[in-house]
């Protein structure tokens, strides 16, 4: 019992002297208001110390990085912590983010929540500044590799547990710059997207629970342009953001080193501007429904002495696009443009100015396996736009506009069988139209194309260029009209070129190497009609498959082809026209030693002259005929008639009857044969044709006149003395018959057209003639052009 006696006193007086000394209500006061002093002062000056200490501490440990602090304020009463001037730079000074102002209101209630509770959060003029190296490092990956220490409590979904009632952010700027290689600079250049005035407003944020929770936040670009988001956002499970995005006239030039990685253009002008809802989430990495416009766009090469823009618009709108990169679609209402521009250019070496532009990939760098992209848009609408062409690799360089560009092309869809409607309509020059109509398969054109171009009135001296190239020849003047059209079909190619060109007239020959030696006049001549009118229809077939073919220059093959066949026969040409034969048209023939035209060759000349009123600008090449062979003994015979003819005259006779080997003329031919052979005897030539008593049946001499006087004529005949000259007065004669029936006024009745032009009608050297065993001369008929 002694020892709890002793104990029970122990307590009594213990408690008596606390009560005495310590927690009377004087000394309550008094501890109370030290124990406030101590908090005041601890959450006032000591709290804000450690924090920056433990802070820059922690930052240095864990991340290797430096972190400034201006000053801090924390509010031991209202849970409230104002920080200024905070800067985490990197290790050679660059700034990673800085703080102007950071506040913070933490709420007692997440001692019960068991999370993070922040009544209000807010920072003043943020700035963020990353970085991505040539490497594929960024200074944030950089800095999260440097981060060490373990995870700090998370609820579910593994977000950290924290709610936050209202967050802030204003006055923010955000710069990312990214170390590229580019055309323009191999050796590397620096892509830079700056954001300022960024705000940013989140209320009600859980980002441990699975929940949303409403966000807004809005920019500027500094090189132009503003954006906006209005919607919700969840952080737990998985991250989703869903709401109305609006990008107002965004400045397109910040992407241009991007461009440049593909292509070697320039961005000189262009915004972008949507209008729609955008959602992100694991379901679908990117979606956007909404309203879509480029304006202004200009995307010029980069050589400094090319200006003029490649491709571009004033305005490009598309009412409805629909993108989801989950489902590898995209689907747009029809897409208008408005002043549209493009340039095409052929180089002296052939290839086009975007050949050049294209920038080339390293090999294997094909970027990762994807499935392709499923695209359909409802249409395409051209208005008031222009298209320009020029080709430097001809001798002469050509270039042409087609301008006030309108139409539209149909539905283009990479996944239908259905080919896309066009129908486009411009105006080539002053006076100059282009049309294009037909179908065509965006996706495969070698499987179901089928397009029709038409060309009215073009100026046919700008396309000198094709000519000289073709044949060596300018053309001085004329208008064209052009019909093409191409089907396509498995790759192969069905084309035909309905040319028709009015008033043609070529100009000077030009040298160029590879031009077709044709005798380009001639073939002008030969096709052009007395309306000045030339038509000519082309032809052309080929695989697309096949390595070798190349439609300009199957085109050209075809044209020559055409060309080159109606040169190298003219008159079955001319024949084809008049529904007559070759032969009708190339030859008269005539008698041996005769100029004169009998009735056959009379009709032949007559369709000659319906083949030059129908082809005004042919002209006639006229070598007359002559044959030694056959015309020499017609033209002594000829020459013998004449001489017996002369002697009958001066003997006062009839001469009408001049025959050679007529009885009445026997006298006649006896003298002329004594003049000729005055050493020959006539009574020795008679006697060569007088049978003796013995050998003649009825036993008495007999003279036979008739063999006699034929001697008599072909001894005449032979003595006649016929010349080169004669032979070639003789075709003179022949070819000036042709030419005078030509130049007649209708001769055998208007059938055979009006006379022809004596300019038209040249007479030519005469020509010697092998005529054979034939018993007629030929002349055959050249071609030439007035």
């Amino acid at each position: 019992m002694l020892p709890l006696a002793m104990s029970s006193r122990f307590l009594s007086r213990l408690w008596g002297y606390l009560r005495h000394r310590w927690i009377n209500l004087r000394r309550v006061r008094l501890w109370v208001l030290v124990a406030v002093a101590l908090y005041t002062l601890a959450g006032f000056f000591l709290v804000p110390w450690l924090a920056a200490w433990i802070a820059q501490d922690k930052v240095r440990e864990d991340l290797g990085r430096e972190l400034r602090i201006g000053d801090i304020d924390f509010n031991p009463y209202t849970f409230t912590l104002d920080v200024t001037d905070v800067v985490l730079a990197d290790p050679d000074g660059h700034e990673l983010v800085a703080v102007d102002r950071l506040f913070v209101n933490f709420t007692l209630v997440s001692l019960i929540d068991l999370a993070w509770t922040f009544q209000q959060i807010r920072l003043e003029g943020p700035v963020v500044q990353e970085e991505r190296f040539a490497s594929g490092e960024t200074r944030f990956t950089r800095l999260i590799d440097h981060a060490v220490g373990e995870p700090a409590a998370t609820g579910e979904g593994g977000m950290p547990a924290m709610v936050i009632r209202h967050l802030d952010v204003v006055g923010g700027t955000i710069r990312f710059a990214n170390h590229l290689t580019t055309a323009s600079d191999p050796s590397g250049t620096t892509a830079t997207i700056a954001v300022q005035e960024f705000t940013l407003s989140l209320d009600d944020a859980a980002l441990h629970e699975n929940t949303g929770f409403p966000i807004q936040f809005a920019g500027q670009l500094k090189a132009g342009g503003a954006f906006s988001f209005d919607g919700e956002m969840q952080m737990s499970p998985a991250f989703e953001i869903n709401g109305g995005l609006r990008l107002e006239a965004l400045a397109l030039s910040p992407a241009e080193p991007y461009l440049q990685q593909f292509a070697r253009l320039a961005i000189d002008g262009g915004n972008l501007s949507l209008d729609g809802q955008l959602s992100v989430s694991d379901d679908d990495p990117l979606a956007y429904r909404g309203s879509a416009g480029v304006d202004g766009l200009s995307l010029a090469p980069l050589d400094p002495s090319d200006t003029e823009p490649v491709v571009g618009w004033q305005a490009m709108a598309v009412e409805q696009l629909d993108l989801s990169l989950a489902q590898r679609s995209l689907d747009a209402s029809s897409v208008s443009i408005e002043e549209g521009s493009a340039r095409v250019i052929i180089h002296e070496d052939q290839t086009t100015n975007f050949n050049r532009l294209l920038v080339a990939r390293a090999e294997g760098d094909d970027g990762e396996d994807a499935a392709p992209l499923r695209i359909s848009i409802a249409g395409i609408v051209l208005a008031d736009s222009r298209l320009q062409f020029a080709d430097y690799s001809l001798a002469l360089p050509f270039s042409t506009r087609i301008h006030k560009l309108n139409g539209e092309v149909s539905t283009l869809a990479s996944d239908t069988q259905t080919p896309a409607d066009v129908k486009l309509e411009g105006q080539v020059g002053e006076h100059g139209l282009a049309r294009i109509e037909g179908t065509i398969h965006a996706w495969q054109p070698t499987r179901d194309t089928n397009v029709t171009l038409t060309f009215r009135n073009l100026v046919v001296p700008d396309y000198s260029p094709y000519t000289v190239a073709f044949a060596g020849r300018r053309i001085a003047q004329g208008r064209m009209d052009l019909d093409l059209g191409y089907r396509l079909a498995d790759g192969k190619l069905e084309g035909s070129n309905a040319i028709v060109l009015h008033d043609l007239k070529l100009d000077e020959k030009v040298e160029s190497p590879g031009a077709m030696d044709l005798p380009l006049s001639l073939a002008v001549a030969l096709l052009k009609d007395s309306e000045g009118v030339i038509e000519m229809d082309i032809p052309v077939t080929g695989d697309l498959g096949d390595p070798q073919f190349e439609l300009g220059g199957a085109i050209r093959s075809a044209i020559g082809d055409v060309i080159g066949n109606i040169v190298s026969a003219p008159f079955r040409f001319l024949a084809g026209l008049l529904g007559a034969s070759e032969e009708d048209l190339q030859r008269i023939a005539y008698p041996a030693g005769r100029s004169d035209l009998t009735p056959p060759q009379r009709q032949r000349v007559g369709l000659l002259r319906q083949a030059l009123v129908k082809r005004p600008e042919l002209a006639l090449e006229l070598a007359g005929p002559f044959d030694p062979d056959v015309d020499g003994p017609a033209l002594k015979r000829q020459r013998a008639v004449e001489q017996l003819a002369e002697w009958l005259r001066e003997q006062g006779r009839e001469v009408s009857s001049a025959d050679l080997t007529a009885e009445p003329t026997q006298d006649a031919m006896e003298a002329i044969f004594s003049g000729a052979y005055p050493e020959t005897s006539l009574d020795e030539v008679r006697e060569r044709f007088t049978r003796e008593q013995d050998q003649n049946p009825e036993g008495r001499s007999a003279f036979d006149a008739v063999a006699y006087r034929a001697h008599l004529a072909e001894a005449v005949i032979a003595v006649q003395p016929v010349t080169d000259a004669d032979l070639v007065a003789l075709g003179q004669a022949r070819a000036a018959a042709v030419r005078d029936r030509l130049l007649a006024e209708t001769p055998d009745g208007p059938e055979e057209g009006a006379a022809v032009e004596p300019e038209r009608v040249l007479l030519a050297k005469p020509r010697e003639f092998d005529s054979g065993n034939d018993e007629q001369v030929v002349m055959e008929v050249g071609l030439a052009v007035d």
